[in-house]
């Protein structure tokens, strides 16, 4: 695994998720991500995601699947599930 390509990947996600979680908490994944923390910002942002019960587009779903693969991780059921625009 090349964890600076799920870092870039991760990063590129949580900025295209702007407007969907309050900043500050965008950011701390981010700097999660950026700290070679990835694994905990894409558990913080499925579980925030969950917890303010947001559509996600079915693209980001696929993607968020495909980063945690990376890194021998899958996504919550609740993403699983297709709780999907």
């Amino acid at each position: 695994m090349d964890l600076r390509h799920v870092e870039e990947r991760l990063v590129l996600l949580l900025r295209r998720a702007a407007g969907w979680l309050p900043p500050e908490q965008l950011t701390e994944m981010e700097s999660l991500a950026k700290a070679g923390e990835p694994g905990v910002a894409l558990e913080n942002f499925c579980t925030q995601l969950q917890e303010y019960d947001l559509a996600v587009p079915t693209d980001v779903a696929q993607e968020l699947k495909e980063i945690a693969a990376m890194m021998g991780m899958t996504v919550s059921r609740w993403i699983e599930q297709g709780r999907n625009a």
